[in-house]
């Protein structure tokens, strides 16, 4: 028999367990979470079934749950908020579409490395932000009072506090059990598989028993029985879908990258982000001719994945297999389903979401740019469509990466201790006569740094018979800038009399030095190429100071 057929045998049991767990859950959460999108519960499941079955074959991670996550649902309904009601799900498939070619392209380019620069201190005011919303928007269906599109948000609460009359007890005791059956059954480990659905199950038979009047899914959208029918999406709707169809894709990727980067691979290595990317892109691509709404890799669900067993990426598509299966057999059953049941399963959701007060409080004690960066980055989601404060998130990643490696740039002093160590000092304003003074560049060298480095420098002043060794980074990128400060500073240190050396230079940036006027500014045999071992240059440089040669 051979191996691979084996490999595949074993793994199938607790594979087909994992898939069915992660199915109980999903299909819950994939009406929960098209009704925070603002679309029919029934693309949540097309969603839960075809985006997680088509994504675990394309992706590289073979963990990755790829589904209709609750930050991209926020963000969808307010892509949508401005549509006409009719229109909408050719809009939803439209964007599907293109936040399947911007994440396509993404791959293709191997962009991956480029989400590091949004911060933890952006995505954690994202994320909070967007769990808030989720909360706010589901408190009209928990108390049965209908808030107005444009009241949730903050506004949630006064609206609702000013139409306290219009709450349903009914619909609020559905929600609030809801909610304390699935807190208690995600205490007992036999049972936290089903802590969504069954108390799901258990409000749609308490309402239909003793509550009728409290609101179903069927009371605002069908839930057919079968798999949808093709459709081709319309993209004479594309040109104003665009830029939000930019941001969902950003907004997901970044999502994944997290998911990638903390859930190894079998044999322990990392899978690779932007063939994950390709995954993600071609999925959407596929399923938005499936009725399908935006998908990317979910925290969460492939948390779930990993802890009930999964040992590869068959546990992914048997649940979307599962989640199929239901929609055939059962699909009109889920218009039995109570609003608030659902609004309860999500407002814990988003609860949890919001739960991180650890990274919240490191943040805000640690990271002065960081800090506002994340109060910044929540207030705007509050105040703005969601899908433009994450074009605020990275504009804030930038701005706090460049000032802080500005200020990072610096020249420091290396006074030398015992065992031809050196410690680091601040650098001196002035030279002084006869003396050695050996610096170093602490930080980064931009084109962004170069003036906070200069600044640092120490002035020659009137100084005579002295000697700066400066004591390059390996790693430069800041080009013919770099030559003419140089250039500026071996004529200031010369014009005294006095000598400038370069240590540790990078041998790539030798013909630039001579280019740029530098080896002619400071006289040869004043510049010492790095070598492959650390230091040697640097010593050799300053023997050569103390043999004035």
């Amino acid at each position: 028999m051979p191996a691979g057929e084996t490999n595949w045998r074993r793994s199938l049991p607790a594979d087909l367990a994992a898939g069915a767990t992660t199915a109980l859950v999903g299909i819950p959460q994939g009406m929960g979470f098209a009704l925070v999108a603002g679309v029919n519960p029934v693309y949540g499941l097309y969603t839960a079934a075809f985006s997680t079955a088509i994504g675990a074959l394309l992706t590289g991670s073979s963990y990755l749950k790829v589904m209709l996550s609750n930050v991209l649902a926020v963000s969808i309904y307010s892509v949508l908020a401005p549509v006409p009601e009719a229109d909408v799900p050719a809009t939803l498939f439209v964007l599907t579409i293109l936040v399947g070619a911007f994440q396509l392209g993404f791959g293709l380019l191997r962009a991956g490395s480029l989400t590091r620069f949004i911060s933890t201190a952006v995505l954690t005011g994202f994320v909070t932000g967007a769990a808030l919303l989720i909360v706010l928007g589901q408190l009209g269906n928990l108390t049965g009072y209908r808030l107005p599109r444009e009241a949730i948000q903050v506004l949630a609460i006064p609206e609702l506090l000013l139409h306290a009359g219009e709450i349903q007890p009914q619909a609020l005791f559905v929600g609030l059990l809801t909610i304390s059956l699935a807190l208690a059954l995600q205490r007992v480990p036999r049972l936290t598989s089903f802590s969504l659905l069954l108390p799901v199950i258990i409000a749609a038979l308490l309402v239909r028993t003793a509550f009728p009047g409290v609101a179903l899914v069927g009371d605002i959208a069908a839930i057919p029985a079968g798999l949808p029918a093709p459709v081709v999406p319309d993209l004479a709707l594309a040109p104003g879908l665009l830029i939000p169809a930019l941001a969902l894709a950003i907004i997901g990727l970044v999502m994944a990258v997290g998911v990638t980067e903390t859930t190894p691979e079998p044999d322990g290595s990392i899978a690779d982000v932007n063939r994950d990317f390709s995954g993600q892109g071609i999925t959407n691509i596929l399923t938005s001719f499936l009725q399908c709404a935006p998908s990317a890799g979910s925290l969460s669900a492939t948390a779930l994945n990993v802890a009930a067993g999964a040992e590869t990426r068959a546990a992914n598509l048997i649940s979307g297999i599962l989640v199929g299966a239901v929609i055939v057999v059962a699909g009109p059953l889920a218009e039995q389903i109570p609003l608030p049941a659902l609004a309860g399963i999500l407002i814990l959701i988003g609860a949890e979401l919001m739960n991180q007060p650890h990274v919240i409080a490191c943040i805000w004690r640690y990271s002065r740019p960081g800090r506002w960066a994340m109060l910044a980055t929540f207030i705007s989601t509050q105040v703005l469509p969601l899908q433009y404060s994450i074009y605020i998130g990275v504009l804030l990643s930038l701005a706090i990466y460049l000032v802080t490696s500005t200020r990072e740039a610096t020249v420091v002093r290396l006074a030398p201790v015992e065992g031809g160590m050196f410690r680091e000092e601040p650098a001196p304003e002035r030279l002084l006569d006869d003396s050695i003074t050996v610096l170093s560049v602490s930080g980064s060298v931009y084109f962004a740094t170069l003036r906070a480095i200069e600044r640092s420098l120490p002035s020659p002043g009137g100084a005579e018979s002295a000697v700066v060794i400066l004591a390059l980074p390996r790693r430069v990128e800041a080009g013919t800038g770099l030559f003419r400060m140089l250039t500026r500073y071996a004529r200031k240190v010369t014009a005294g009399g006095n000598r400038l050396i370069l240590a540790e230079v990078n041998p790539r940036l030798l013909a630039g030095l001579e280019e740029g006027g530098v080896v002619e500014a400071i006289g040869p045999g004043n510049i010492f190429p790095a070598t492959p071992v650390i230091g040697e240059s640097l010593r050799a440089a300053i023997r050569a100071a103390k043999a004035g040669t």
